[in-house]
């Protein structure tokens, strides 16, 4: 009886060894989660505004003239200007009449390569910025970002240490989805079904003009549009401030007209999403304020057009992206 009972004891710390070193062998550590861009908001001194750009964001003081898709030529009156992907080439700005702005910003995507960088990189909010030479002013290299930013000025350094990642490149980040509220509430149109804040109105239109659906800003609301009635509406002209984001949605189905009518050429800007039966593509224009999506809903033989404003820390916006079904 006792040989019998050691042997079981044997045979069951032999067990005990190998069923442990058997499990040992087989566990694998768990992949860690790719963490995701994060907009530093303490990067905006107080009384300036966030400009964004694709990827990256910085901010100017309010009182600033902001300028999109203009010429880099000082204009005169405002303390500062910055220019916001303004167009390549060489121009031959008017000579000034009167004292131009104390600094200048131009800010845009990147466009030299990076074998004109010198010297060592600066890291800025942990942002590797290289510099590169760009005549007598300073110019820089943000590649995690695919930007550029020249200054000139008594504050142009101030400027370009507000840098970091903008709301879009947040929303846009492969990663996990965001949970949704349980305060939000549901909302069903086009085919399409998605959530936002409960304390957002809901508005519902009819009209498009020649400017189309897309703006540069939206407000925090959700508008559904039909665009099914033309309303000939002056376009607003360009802005000569910063474009104040807001978090909102804007749902337009097109109605019988076509897309070259409503919003002119739709420019690919990233990698398509397919979610619950829905193909979402991004627009890569507007390049700031909103994103814009070409939906492909099964129930519909046209596009559904969506924009999602992208402000503060671009968390609201990527939710609302995540929630996008097929109604």
């Amino acid at each position: 009886m006792r040989l019998r009972a050691l042997a079981m004891v044997v045979m069951a710390a032999a067990l005990s060894v190998f069923t442990g070193s058997q499990s040992f062998a087989t566990t694998t550590a768990p992949t860690a989660a790719k963490a995701l861009p994060v907009v530093d908001l303490s990067a905006t001194p107080a009384g300036w505004v966030p400009v964004a750009f694709a990827n990256a964001q910085i901010s100017v003081p309010a009182a600033w003239w902001v300028l999109y898709s203009s010429p880099p030529c000082p204009t005169g009156p405002p303390p500062g200007e910055l220019f916001v992907d303004p167009p390549p080439g060489v121009f031959h700005c008017p000579a000034e009449t009167a004292p131009g702005p104390s600094t200048t910003v131009s800010f845009g995507p990147q466009r030299a390569p990076l074998s004109a960088v010198v010297g060592y990189p600066e890291v800025i909010n942990g942002i590797s910025v290289y510099p590169y030479p760009a005549g007598p002013r300073q110019s820089y290299l943000v590649p995690s970002l695919g930007v550029e930013i020249t200054v000139d000025g008594p504050l142009a350094q101030r400027v370009l240490h507000t840098l970091t990642w903008s709301p879009r490149s947040v929303v846009l980040a492969s990663g996990t989805a965001p949970a949704v509220a349980s305060s939000w509430r549901s909302v069903t149109f086009a085919g399409l079904q998605f959530s936002v804040p409960a304390d957002w109105p809901l508005q519902r239109t009819e009209k498009w003009n020649l400017c189309g659906p897309v703006q540069i800003a939206i407000s925090e609301a959700v508008v559904l549009d039909t665009d099914k009635t033309f309303q000939a509406l002056p376009c607003p002209a360009p802005p000569l401030a910063a474009v104040v984001p807001f978090d909102g949605v804007r749902v337009d189905t097109g109605g019988s007209q076509s897309l070259s009518e409503l919003i002119g050429s739709f420019s690919p800007g990233g990698t398509c999403l397919d979610q619950s039966g829905l193909k979402a593509c991004p627009s890569a224009t507007p390049a700031y304020s909103i994103l814009l999506l070409r939906m492909k809903v099964p129930s519909r033989d046209k596009p559904v057009y969506v924009s999602i404003g992208l402000a503060g820390n671009g968390m609201v916006a990527r939710t609302i992206l995540y929630s996008l079904r097929a109604a």
